[in-house]
């Protein structure tokens, strides 16, 4: 079953569980789906280019959510965080921090001559992809380089 498939089903599923605050997340989320398939070259967009505009929605609620924060608007950032947590159920499970690590660790003893964090950081992300957050690879391998 394709991505855009599984988030039409969960749409028939929160409408009759009358879920509005799901069905509202879902719907921008299947709206930023068909504004790919429209802007794209083929008539179907693949599960890695749906996964791609689900990452992108997150990036966009996340950035929303750390301002609604630095604002003190409580009730816009629990929104935001349900929306995320929703939009999570649809995207691959990625790396623990902890995982992370080891395998930063693991590959930097592999190769001992990145020693830059930012060279390391793109090391891991070409071998790792959607298995890890861009940011928190970042953080990690500026740690352990570092530290």
């Amino acid at each position: 079953m394709s991505l855009k498939e599984r988030v039409q089903d969960a749409m028939k599923s929160a409408l009759k569980d009358k879920n509005t605050l799901r069905l509202e997340c879902l719907r921008m989320v299947k709206g930023a789906l068909l504004l790919k398939e429209k802007e794209s070259v083929e008539a179907v967009v693949t599960d890695e280019a749906a996964i791609a505009v689900l990452r992108a929605e997150v990036k966009k609620r996340q950035q929303s959510l750390d301002i609604f924060r630095d604002l003190g608007k409580t009730d816009e950032a629990t929104a935001t965080e349900n929306e995320i947590a929703i939009i999570n159920e649809f995207l691959p499970q990625q790396l623990s921090e902890e995982d992370l690590e080891a395998k930063v660790r693991a590959h930097l003893a592999a190769h001992p001559d990145l020693n830059h964090a930012g060279k390391l950081t793109g090391a891991m992300k070409k071998e790792l992809g959607d298995l890890a957050d861009g940011r928190m690879l970042n953080e990690v391998c500026k740690r352990v380089v570092g530290g």
